[in-house]
């Protein structure tokens, strides 16, 4: 069996984060498929695999074949033996199909019948349950398509459990706190945490050293803001310290990941982490126009709802509405105490969490739901 993914890397490292543990995974699946992965931007790609040679059209890392998107190279070796690499080809995050692959689809015409398989964006919004296995249409019978949804319920084809996520690992209570967010003025954020670790010190013994909190900064978009507005809460007296991440390989960011004891978090790619670790954490939503982000962080919510007490409950939602609220729209202080709040409860909302973390993982694991489809449905 061979698949061919598609990825076009639109913002930051998201997609190609999902792309290549979503390769990883389906290489490790007992039918063993040949794994092409065609990417737009080997250059996000290195970032997060060391491995990538950004200028190298074809290569083979970790036995999955990784090819330029835009390499005139493609157009060839994919025509070859009728399409041969084409016959699965998963399209991720409504990417579309390189020039070169419309061509052989739709103007050289194939023999064979070629099946796109389209994994959409991670929602909780009722739509993914409603579009998962859902025909769609194409410019030609030959070329057959149908979407296969990520998501929260069995009802969708669930998150990737690859080994190192498959179950909980105990969280340090006193790790660090990791920002991964988009820009946003994150003083009132800082304050709170600052406040919380300096009343965290007022209560220890005399004879102990107070104890200084790490902010883990991530490299990306969000980056200078976090920067900045620990620099203005250092004009005060701290208790943090901040300290610049590099970029690093995807299996050194699970393991950092699994380190802290608070996450704030952005995306789809950590996110999907983040609701597996079991960790507390609040969920930067991409801002989108009309505040549509909040839609979706709202619907991640409500799926949460049911593992927290209704007090518990209130406090996770007013920080994460607030997190992915505009800055002109909320006020500062309302934000360092919900922050705060959160803060002091996270122990407490660590059963949640986990709680959640533990029904996510029944719903099986996005990879193995996607081989089990393709070989019911394709294979004969």
């Amino acid at each position: 069996m061979i698949l061919t993914v598609l990825c076009k890397v639109v913002d930051n490292f998201g997609d190609i984060g999902v792309a290549w543990r979503l390769c990883r995974k389906l290489k490790a699946n007992p039918s063993n498929p040949d794994i092409n992965l065609l990417v737009d931007n080997l250059d996000a790609f290195q970032k997060i695999n060391h491995s990538v040679d950004s200028v190298k059209d074809i290569q083979l890392i970790e036995n999955i074949n990784v090819y330029n998107w835009n390499s005139s190279l493609c157009h060839d070796i994919f025509y070859e033996n009728d399409g041969e690499k084409l016959q699965l080809i998963l399209e991720l995050f409504q990417c579309g199909r390189p020039e070169w692959i419309e061509k052989i689809l739709f103007e050289e015409k194939l023999q064979r019948t070629v099946h796109i398989i389209m994994i959409d964006y991670l929602t909780a919004e009722k739509y993914a349950e409603d579009f998962h296995c859902l025909q769609s249409l194409t410019r030609s019978s030959k070329v057959q398509k149908i979407n296969f949804m990520p998501g929260f319920t069995n009802k969708t084809g669930g998150l990737i459990l690859d080994d190192f996520w498959n179950q909980y690992t105990k969280r340090d209570e006193n790790g660090p706190v990791l920002f991964f967010t988009y820009n946003k003025n994150w003083k009132p954020v800082l304050n709170a945490l600052n406040h919380y670790q300096s009343e965290k010190n007022k209560i220890t013994t005399s004879d102990t050293v107070p104890s200084i909190l790490k902010i883990l900064a991530a490299r990306g978009k969000g980056f200078d803001s976090v920067v900045k507005a620990c620099s203005e809460t250092y004009s005060q007296n701290t208790d943090l310290l901040l300290i610049p991440l590099n970029f690093m390989d995807q299996t050194q960011w699970d393991s950092m990941m699994k380190l802290c004891s608070v996450l704030f978090i952005r995306g789809e790619e950590s996110l999907t982490r983040a609701c597996l670790s079991g960790i507390p954490f609040v969920w930067h939503a991409y801002p989108q126009s009309e505040e549509y982000q909040l839609v979706k962080v709202n619907a991640l919510l409500e799926r949460m709802h049911s593992f927290f007490a209704e007090s518990d409950y209130e406090i996770i939602k007013k920080v994460w509405v607030l997190f992915n609220t505009p800055d002109e729209l909320i006020d500062e202080n309302d934000m360092e105490n919900a922050v705060y709040a959160f803060l002091k409860e996270q122990n407490n909302l660590e059963k949640g969490f986990q709680d959640f973390a533990a029904n996510l993982r029944k719903n099986g694991d996005l990879a193995d739901n996607l081989m089990t489809f393709i070989n019911k449905n394709y294979i004969i």
